[in-house]
């Protein structure tokens, strides 16, 4: 163990998929926040999984481990449109083994987007909040509230996208802080949400990292199976992560998921 971390101490890396804009027009069923928690000793075990599958496939220690690149075979990984399909097959069995050797747990808030705008768009017209205050405020409580179970806390690191979109998310997370969730006490109390006091006493602080940081890499790699859920539980890299206990739900008791639990957001509403 990291002797510099005490046990209890957990960074949340954190990834986005699709627009979180609440566009009509928009064809993407879903937006999601989401990565992986894990305990700051740890770290460093990860980073080294991570490394020593980049050497094994003589992948440039420079180049992310860019989900969507290697789903497509483009850009830097169109490399793996040549091999062949039992290359191919070993290199995706190796990046998954890889990926559920790391100590993590994976934890996301998901939005319909049908069913996102089918309960704000006419209450709240153009004041309709970004999909992405809704998801991260929902995914940090929860994620604050699994640390607390460990009798931890946790930081927060997120993929930087530029000035104007840090910012943003440093200014929910400020919210969140000083004023707790942002949702209707009424309707939001069957989730026991976390009071204030105690959540601003859990979640240390928040920092951008470049895509080029392993756990940063391996937000992306894991999120976008827990999205793809609702519509294809049986995708391999989601059954894998679920196999494997990883997902935070399989660490949990049933009575906790509602609460504390990976969040399928206005799916009740599609």
């Amino acid at each position: 163990m990291d002797q510099k971390y005490r046990k209890g101490e957990f960074a949340l890396f954190l990834d986005e998929s699709g627009s979180p804009k609440p566009n009509p027009r928009d064809s993407a069923p879903f937006f999601a926040m989401g990565g992986v928690l894990v305990e700051r000793a740890d770290e460093s075990t990860i980073e080294t999984l991570l490394a020593e599958f980049k050497g094994r496939w003589e992948i440039d220690p420079n180049v992310p481990l860019h989900g969507n690149e290697i789903r497509s075979q483009k850009k830097r990984f169109a490399w793996l449109g040549k091999l062949s399909e039992t290359e191919r097959s070993h290199f995706m069995d190796d990046l998954t083994m890889t990926v559920v050797s790391c100590p993590i747990i994976v934890h996301a808030c998901v939005v319909s987007r049908t069913g996102y705008l089918n309960r704000y768009l006419n209450k709240y017209g153009e004041n309709t909040w970004e999909m992405m205050k809704s998801a991260f405020s929902i995914l940090v409580e929860r994620a604050a509230k699994y640390a607390a179970t460990r009798e931890g806390t946790v930081m927060l690191y997120f993929e930087k996208a530029g000035k104007k979109e840090d910012k943003l998310l440093e200014h929910y997370f400020g919210e969140l802080r000083s004023a707790g969730l942002p949702f209707d006490p009424k309707t939001s109390s069957k989730y026991s949400p976390m009071p204030t006091t105690e959540l601003s006493r859990l979640l240390r602080g928040i920092e951008g990292k470049s895509k080029s940081n392993p756990l940063i890499q391996l937000a992306d790699l894991c999120l976008y199976p827990v999205a793809r859920s609702i519509s294809d539980p049986s995708n391999r890299a989601f059954s894998a992560l679920r196999d494997s206990k990883l997902l935070v739900d399989c660490l949990l008791e049933s009575t906790q998921v509602e609460t504390l639990g990976i969040k399928y957001y206005c799916f009740d509403n599609t």
